[in-house]
């Protein structure tokens, strides 16, 4: 029984996103701007993990009618968890995680770290607002997932910048090495976002039956399924054609495993292209959840190939 709870609860905060964003940090810290491992940077990374599984516990508590319909057999709040014990999983996780935060920002000993913990704090915000109220509201609930998202590959570059002003290093390191690095953090950085506002419309059409009938305001139900899959096609294109020109990029200086990987994640990427215009030029029978669920799938794994791809930059 215990063992089930604790299987119920990884799922509740859903560990598998947890390690990729860890793992997002640590490879654009280490691999992309290539700074040693401190103190502070390792507690800001748990303050991301910590903060964001907060995050997907408070969305499950508001979503629990949702999830009812959506998905009755995988359904953990006022099933497995009450809704008062998922309450304190909420603020235990947010507030340790805000607590990571300011001890980071002391330990780096400069004001301009207090940046840092204000955004921290920013997020938690942002991901309780998003939970409670921006989630049923037409695209700007999928923007703010993307940028949250998008945000842990921001923050380890925004730390750099920081420590690099602190220790007046900015001037001296600020050569073309550096600026290659801190644009592609950036590139990483837009790479995260767009994967993951893709992802995001993806299961907002698995998920039509549900948020109808909670009234949620999502760009399958406001615009119809054709405009849904369309944005879908155009994001996916954009993002097929930034993906492969990186690798083309990575390819001219050397780094081939990362060329290989990044047209890898493409490709998964261009399968929900010929996924969604298959179904819009053929049969609207292909719109079933199991479709939109293979999607979500493909995305998944195409941006964690993406995220590793960090590691074989030299």
């Amino acid at each position: 029984m215990v063992m089930k709870k604790l299987g119920s609860f990884f799922k509740l905060v859903r560990w598998p996103n947890l390690i990729i964003t860890a793992l997002m940090m640590c490879l654009v810290y280490h691999n992309l701007v290539g700074m040693d491992s401190t103190i502070g940077f390792t507690l800001l990374v748990i303050s991301m993990v910590l903060i964001q599984a907060g995050g997907y516990v408070i969305n499950d508590i508001f979503d629990k009618e949702i999830d009812e319909i959506n998905k009755p057999d995988k359904l953990i709040v006022g099933k497995i968890f009450t809704e008062k014990q998922c309450n304190f999983f909420y603020w235990t996780l947010t507030v340790i995680g805000l607590a990571c935060a300011l001890v980071a920002t002391l330990l780096m000993n400069g004001s301009k770290f207090i940046t840092v913990f204000g955004c921290m704090v920013l997020l938690a915000c942002i991901l309780y607002s998003y939970s409670k109220t921006y989630k049923k509201s037409l695209v700007f609930g999928n923007l703010i997932v993307s940028s949250s998202v998008a945000f842990a590959v921001f923050v380890p570059w925004l730390f750099v910048m920081l420590y690099l002003a602190k220790e007046n290093l900015l001037a001296d390191n600020y050569n073309v090495m550096m600026q290659i690095s801190l644009h592609l953090a950036m590139a990483y950085t837009v790479f995260a976002f767009l994967m993951t506002l893709i992802r995001e419309i993806v299961k907002d059409m698995q998920d039509v039956k549900g948020d109808g009938r909670q009234h949620c305001r999502t760009i399958p139900i406001i615009w119809g399924m054709t405009a849904a899959q369309i944005i879908v096609i155009v994001l996916s294109f954009v993002t097929c054609v930034m993906i492969w020109n990186a690798a083309d990029y990575f390819n001219g200086l050397g780094c081939n495993i990362t060329h290989y990987m990044l047209y890898a994640s493409g490709l998964l990427v261009f399968f929900v292209i010929v996924n969604n215009f298959t179904s819009l030029v053929t049969e609207k029978s292909m719109r079933t959840e199991k479709q939109f669920r293979l999607q979500s799938m493909f995305l998944k794994i195409s941006m964690l190939i993406g995220v590793l791809s960090m590691f074989f930059i030299k």
